[in-house]
């Protein structure tokens, strides 16, 4: 990843800002890709904290016309969320990172 990673700054201060551990979404970069985990920590359901970063990422990253993947994990056996992650290409994810240092908003 970049050395000045704007996007996982902005989602730590806006998880902060409501309340929410900036370390539940974890971020890593794997193959090319960049990938950020949310792990879901009830038994039954999902816990509204999960809901509330894949919204705030929704929000930055839709706007800008950044392509990414959403998969959700399962628990073997059963219809228990594991976790969500959201993946971006690491091109992709350069080009969000430098939207959000320039301020260009435009979604091309």
């Amino acid at each position: 990843m970049e050395q000045n990673d704007y996007f996982q700054n902005l989602l730590k201060r806006l998880c902060k800002a409501n309340n929410i551990s900036p370390r539940k979404p974890r971020i890593e970069s794997i193959d090319g890709f960049v990938i950020i985990h949310v792990k879901n920590h009830l038994k039954e359901g999902v816990d509204l904290e999960s809901f509330k970063i894949l919204n705030l990422i929704y929000q930055t990253v839709v706007p800008l016309g950044i392509k990414f993947n959403q998969q959700l994990f399962l628990y073997p056996n059963g219809d228990r969320l594991d976790r969500v992650t959201i993946s971006f290409s690491r091109n992709d994810y350069m080009v969000l990172n430098k939207k959000l240092e320039t301020g260009d908003i435009n979604n091309e």
